[in-house]
């Protein structure tokens, strides 16, 4: 059987709107892989419009991480997609073979990132996210596949999608989606936060017997830290997921691109020789300055033994700290304080500090101590927005 000059060798799989084959083009003895819009959707103008924007989707894209398009015909009383042929499986069975260690769970987050930056760089917003669509070829390298629902940022185009119409795979959906919003790269990447998640974590962040228990809890819950769930997975890589899977669009990642360089970053503290390595956890200050905080005593403490010499006092300095509203909890250098407004003696020098309370973002900055800080600290917490807007 043949669609134009392609020659079908064997079905590969069904989808909801085709089904692709592996062909051959034998203008140029070249494999294929052939996506065909199935029959049952050629009565339909609505959907041959969006099988055809696929084409246009992936066909205007050239990178190294999405799938390429060569072709795009009629045939037969349909239309056809001819594409690379990808040799590799889909992630949902690539993660099924071995689990995932931290490194490749970020090295393959960074890879998609990087495409889907480049993608909303082209005014194309992906908008079904998902690991069927993400096909991991040998060398760990990874493709994004399936742009069948994308939306374009074509002016010139018209619209296939109507005011309140949900497209995209439940489980990945971002909020923006589910409530029938506009979407735009931020949704993308909040969809990738759910793969990673379950990628870290083992399970997904969102679930329910049922659509609307799914929509509720993407909509409403706060899951657990992957961290919290699994606790191999480190902390710094938690704290980039669970940033991608915040309600609001503007609390997430800006673009794949900043997305891709935090992971870049994770990866990077992991290397050999930086001290992030040291443990997979995260270590934080608080415990590093404790450790040297016992350190100096020690030292200053045999000091003081052997010569009959005072050990000299550490400079402290005054850390005073309120919040709107109060009763926020404190964190200084990853130890828990009280609770706001407090005053507190630190060494002087600059400090971590978190104020955390439920049902608002936590606030988080590095703050400098010195003799002459006498003005208090005060943080606006800001509420949640439980309604998505």
């Amino acid at each position: 059987m043949n669609y134009g000059r392609y020659e079908i060798v064997k079905e590969l799989g069904k989808g909801s709107m085709g089904v692709v084959y592996q062909a051959h083009d034998p203008q140029i003895d070249r494999t294929i892989a052939l996506k065909v819009l199935r029959p049952d959707r050629v009565s339909s103008e609505d959907f041959v419009q969006r099988f055809l924007k696929e084409a246009k989707a992936i066909g205007r894209m050239a990178h190294p991480n999405i799938v390429t398009v060569y072709d795009v015909g009629e045939d037969q009383g349909t239309v056809y997609i001819a594409m690379e042929f990808l040799e590799g499986v889909p992630l949902n069975i690539y993660c099924r073979e071995k689990p995932l260690d931290p490194e490749e769970i970020a090295h393959i987050g960074i890879q998609v990132a990087d495409s889907l930056s480049y993608a909303h760089i082209h005014g194309i917003v992906h908008r079904d996210i998902k690991p069927q669509n993400i096909m991991i070829a040998p060398g760990g390298v990874v493709k994004l596949t399936d742009f069948g629902i994308a939306h374009i940022e074509d002016p010139e185009a018209s619209h296939q999608t109507q005011a309140g119409e949900i497209l995209g795979t439940p489980n990945f959906m971002s909020p923006e989606q589910v409530m029938g919003k506009k979407v735009d790269g931020r949704s993308d990447l909040y969809s990738l936060g759910v793969i990673l998640y379950e990628l870290a974590a083992g399970e997904r962040p969102f679930r329910g017997d049922n659509l609307a228990a799914i929509f509720h809890a993407i909509t409403t819950e706060t899951p657990a830290r992957p961290d919290e769930l699994k606790k191999n997975t480190p902390g710094e890589l938690s704290d980039i997921i669970m940033k991608c899977l915040q309600k609001p669009p503007e609390a997430r990642f800006s673009d794949g691109r900043e997305l891709a360089g935090s992971l870049r970053a994770f990866l990077k503290a992991r290397e050999p020789g930086q001290v992030a390595a040291v443990r997979e956890k995260k270590t934080h200050p608080g415990i590093i300055i404790a450790v040297l905080a016992a350190a100096v005593v020690v030292v200053f403490g045999a000091v003081y033994l052997t010569t009959g010499k005072k050990a000299p006092e550490v400079p402290m300095g005054s850390l005073m700290v309120e919040s709107t509203p109060q009763g926020a909890q404190l964190f200084v250098d990853g130890g828990f304080k009280g609770k706001t407004p407090l005053s507190l003696k630190v060494p002087l020098g600059g400090h971590e500090v978190r104020l955390s309370m439920p049902a608002y973002y936590e606030w988080e900055a590095q703050v400098q101590v010195d003799k002459q800080s006498n003005q208090p600290l005060k943080v606006e917490l800001v509420p949640v927005d439980k309604s998505g807007q």
